[in-house]
C-alpha cells in the first residue's frame, strides 16, 4: 500500500460546525427553543411515521460502526478515523448524558401539541446521540472525499437525519444543534487523532476491527436492538451487505494476490533443455 498524503482540511469543512452554533446562540437567547420544535415538528408531518423511522435509524450508533466494515481493507485510514470519531462520539454522548437530568418534548408539553413517532421518551434528551453520530460519521467522510457531490450529499443526509429526531418529537431543536457540532468536531479531533496513531492502520489493527466489526454485523442481522421493529428489515439489509461486501472484497484482493504472486516468479525456461535421448555410441570395426 502506497504512501498517501494527509488530507487537507479546508475552511469548508468548519462551515457547519460554525452553522451550529450560531443557530444554538440564537435559539438559546431568544428563549423559542420550543416554538422553534413545535414549528419543525409540524414540517415533518410531510412523511409517514415508517419514513421517518427509516431515516432515523442510519442514524443508530451500531449501524454506523457496521457500515465501517466495507472500508477496513480498501481505505484504512479512513476506517481508523471514523472508529475513532465514534469512540469520541460515544464518550462526548455517555459523559453527558449520564450525569446530566434532561426532559424531552413529552415531560414538558402536552402529546396532543405535537407530533410522536414511535416510543414516547421522556428522560436523557441532551444532547442528540443520533445528530451526533451522524455528524462524526459524514463528517469524517467529508474529510476523506474531496468531491463535491459527495461532501454535498453527505451534509444532506446527516441533516435530514438529524431533522428526524426532531420530526419524531423526541429531541429540542438545541439537543440536536449540540449533538451535531459535538459531532463534526469529533470528526475533526479523531482525523487528528488517527493521523498521529497510526497503529490503527495496521495489519493486525484491520483484523481486530474486522472481527469486531463483524460480529457486530452478525449480531444486527440476528437481533432488532432498537425500539421500532419497522427498523428491523433496514438493519439487516445493511448488517447483511457490510458483510457480503466485506468478504467478497478480501476473497477479490487475496485472489489477486495470489495471482500476482504467480506472475512475478514464473517458471524459468531461460536454461537450455538437456536432452534425454541416448545416442548410439559407434561401434569399432573389429
Amino acid at each position: 500500500m502506497g504512501h498517501q498524503s494527509p488530507r487537507k482540511i479546508t475552511w469548508s469543512l468548519y462551515l457547519p460546525p460554525i452553522i451550529c452554533f450560531g443557530l444554538l446562540l440564537a435559539i438559546y437567547f431568544s428563549g423559542r427553543n420550543v416554538d422553534v420544535f413545535l414549528w419543525l415538528n409540524h414540517l415533518g408531518r410531510f412523511g409517514g411515521d415508517n419514513f421517518w423511522i427509516a431515516i432515523t435509524t442510519l442514524g443508530d450508533g451500531l449501524l454506523l460502526l457496521v457500515l465501517v466494515l466495507p472500508f477496513i481493507r480498501r481505505k484504512p485510514d479512513l476506517a481508523w478515523s471514523l472508529i475513532v470519531a465514534w469512540l469520541l462520539v460515544a464518550l462526548l454522548i455517555k459523559g453527558i448524558k449520564i450525569p446530566l437530568v434532561s426532559y424531552r418534548p413529552v415531560s414538558i408539553i402536552g402529546p396532543d401539541r405535537f407530533r410522536v413517532v414511535g416510543a414516547a421518551y421522556k428522560y436523557n434528551s441532551f444532547p442528540s446521540g443520533h445528530a451526533a453520530s451522524v455528524a462524526a460519521f459524514f463528517g469524517t467522510i467529508c474529510i476523506f472525499y474531496r468531491q463535491k457531490w459527495v461532501r454535498a450529499a453527505a451534509v444532506i443526509l446527516a441533516v435530514l437525519i438529524a431533522y428526524s429526531r426532531l420530526a419524531m418529537g423526541l429531541h429540542w431543536p438545541t439537543d440536536v444543534l449540540v449533538g451535531f457540532l459535538g459531532g463534526w468536531i469529533s470528526a475533526l479531533l479523531a482525523y487528528w487523532i488517527s493521523r498521529r496513531l497510526t497503529f490503527g492502520k495496521s495489519r493486525v489493527a484491520q483484523i481486530i476491527f474486522a472481527i469486531i466489526i463483524g460480529g457486530a454485523a452478525i449480531r444486527m442481522l440476528l437481533i432488532n436492538h432498537t425500539d421500532y421493529p419497522q427498523a428491523f428489515r433496514l438493519l439487516q439489509t445493511v448488517a447483511l451487505a457490510s458483510l457480503i461486501f466485506a468478504v467478497c472484497d478480501y476473497a477479490l484482493a487475496r485472489r489477486k494476490s495470489n495471482s500476482g504472486s504467480a506472475d512475478e516468479n514464473p517458471p524459468d525456461n531461460s536454461l537450455p533443455k538437456v536432452s534425454t535421448e541416448v545416442s548410439a555410441a559407434p561401434v569399432p570395426n573389429k
